[in-house]
């Protein structure tokens, strides 16, 4: 597993340590562009750029975050198809310092805004733009705690991956939430865009392993 690192401290944002932001990638054609933003408004943050086989977006994303949990208490997770806008990365971390001040050890995944997202964080979708509370969200640009990964882990899967990480942190008491942050999402960069085919993929795997969220999440409704 490969890694580069840009080195410098986040001090203004009083946090403990230096937070890496950990990209996990398999050569998505907007890396270059995530790269520049990444320069451009975070030069001063620890970047981990994991290249890691394709497997599925959990069993990746598992890999890269343990990397990062070695020498992190928390880290800051990015798709490869995303663009930081200037205040993506301050606005992230201002909400967390705040969030943590209430929630303490049971903050679950606090993630940004999106143009390319679930409903409750998309854009285009929603005319909130403050920090609120989901049980659900979608880790594209996202703080997530070392203890909160020590507890639940991504599952091996492409689509659903986010969901069930998100609905096992909430039953142990773990609470999500959506920042004031925005990044643009170009979106299915990494697992592709053929929908039909990626939720008949998960189906089996939910059905064998969570059935509950599926009687949850399905009743009424076909597909995600």
């Amino acid at each position: 597993m490969n890694h580069k690192l840009l080195i410098n401290d986040l001090s203004a944002f009083a946090m403990d340590e230096m937070i890496p932001i950990v990209v996990c990638t398999i050569g998505s054609p907007s890396l270059a562009v995530l790269e520049a933003s990444l320069l451009a408004y975070a030069p001063t943050t620890w970047l981990y750029l994991n290249e890691v086989e394709r497997t599925t977006f959990g069993q990746s994303y598992n890999a890269a975050m343990r990397a990062a949990f070695q020498d992190h208490e928390e880290i800051i997770i990015c798709n490869d198809d995303v663009v930081l806008a200037p205040d993506s990365l301050k606005l992230l971390l201002e909400d967390v310092i705040h969030l943590k001040s209430h929630y303490g050890d049971k903050l679950g995944i606090v993630a940004a805004m999106a143009d390319n997202a679930r409903d409750c964080q998309n854009v285009r979708r929603t005319q909130e733009t403050h920090c609120r509370e989901a049980r659900a969200v979608s880790p594209i640009f996202a703080w997530v705690s070392r203890a909160a990964f020590n507890e639940v882990q991504f599952p091996p899967l492409n689509w659903y991956s986010d969901d069930v990480l998100c609905e096992d942190l909430f039953r142990l008491g773990y609470r999500h939430f959506i920042s004031r942050s925005y990044v643009h999402h170009a979106g299915s960069q990494t697992i592709g865009t053929d929908h039909e085919k990626l939720n008949a993929e998960a189906i089996p795997w939910l059905i064998a392993n969570r059935p509950d969220y599926v009687r949850q999440w399905f009743q009424g409704r076909e597909s995600k």
